[in-house]
């Protein structure tokens, strides 16, 4: 796949290549959206990875993020989500949403999830979160939209020209939290069954088992500066395992600068500020390390978190 990528790219500005380009994005299109969702900026909002994150902000906290991948390839992939959570006066139930929107040329999958949680006191300032989300998933594919020249292939998914599917689907997850460490493992998409009431097929995007693994480690350089180093595992059924290493400065609670290096293939870059006492404006961009970056891969994220009451003024944001 890698070498046909490579021979493609070049020959974007004629029409023939184009045309071919279109046919290598409908036959890996399912393939890439299968893959794990993926944010530079994930650990502001780990509600997308782990339901048990749900009411962690200790107040309603309202998250938008939008990745555009490659930008300026046509078909290239985009991811938008919008996460919402908040926590509940006892301090012990949390109730969140993810609305995600995740396209891929002709491919395309909207998901809503409802979440619940319950918090367990493990300490006078940790606790262990344990989480549940459930949902539907609309999967579409529009190969209408191909070039009329393809319709006449003999791939079965193309002449069918459409084909849409509802999931319904589950997954759950556990959250540590204390005043330096934080740590989770879920599996936000556990098990997927098609409204038509079987088993999806697993070539089927966004239908497979997710498992996720992260954690992050508070370390106090200073009164004015935070060192954040954090890792996050992401797994699924037949693929690699994925490896993000990240490590961030926070210098007085406002101005967050960081790296994290993907997978050994890809250096993130993110700065984040907080505009607001309670609003904080976040932007990474993807540097490929591999010959891809030749052909200039641009991939931009940005994030915008907003808290809408603390807990208590006098506490800092939790995050």
């Amino acid at each position: 796949m890698k070498v046909l990528v490579n021979h493609i790219i070049p020959a974007f500005k004629s029409k023939t290549h184009s045309i071919l380009l279109v046919i290598l994005w409908s036959y890996i299109g399912i393939a890439n959206a299968q893959n794990t969702i993926q944010f530079s900026q994930y650990y502001s909002n780990p509600l997308v990875l782990n339901p048990a994150y749900a009411g962690a902000d200790d107040a309603l906290s309202l998250t938008l993020v939008h990745r555009n991948q490659w930008s300026g390839v046509n078909g290239a992939p985009r991811t938008t989500a919008f996460s919402g959570h908040t926590l509940f006066k006892k301090e012990h139930t949390g109730l969140g949403f993810n609305l995600i929107l995740d396209e891929i040329n002709i491919h395309s999958s909207l998901s809503f999830t409802g979440i619940y949680s319950y918090r367990i006191k493990t300490g006078a300032k940790s606790y262990l979160s344990f989480g549940l989300q459930a949902g539907l998933n609309h999967i579409k594919s529009d190969y209408a939209s191909l070039t009329g020249s393809l319709q006449n292939q003999n791939d079965p998914n193309i002449i069918s020209k459409n084909v849409s599917e509802s999931v319904f689907q589950f997954g759950t997850g556990v959250y540590f939290k204390s005043p330096r460490l934080e740590i989770g493992l879920s599996a936000p998409i556990l098990h997927s069954t098609s409204m038509n009431g079987f088993t999806p097929s697993l070539t089927l995007p966004g239908v497979t088992p997710h498992y996720f693994l992260f954690s992050r480690y508070k370390v106090n350089l200073s009164n004015h500066v935070q060192l954040n180093p954090g890792f996050l595992l992401k797994g699924k059924t037949d693929w690699p395992l994925s490896v993000d290493l990240n490590i961030d400065a926070l210098v007085n609670q406002v101005l967050m600068v960081g790296l994290s290096y993907r997978s050994f293939k890809t250096l993130c870059t993110i700065v984040q500020i907080k505009v607001l006492p309670q609003m904080k404006f976040g932007y990474s961009y993807d540097i490929p390390l591999s010959d891809i970056q030749q052909r200039n891969f641009n991939t931009h994220e940005i994030m915008l978190n907003y808290i809408f009451q603390y807990k208590d003024y006098n506490i800092k944001s939790p995050r």
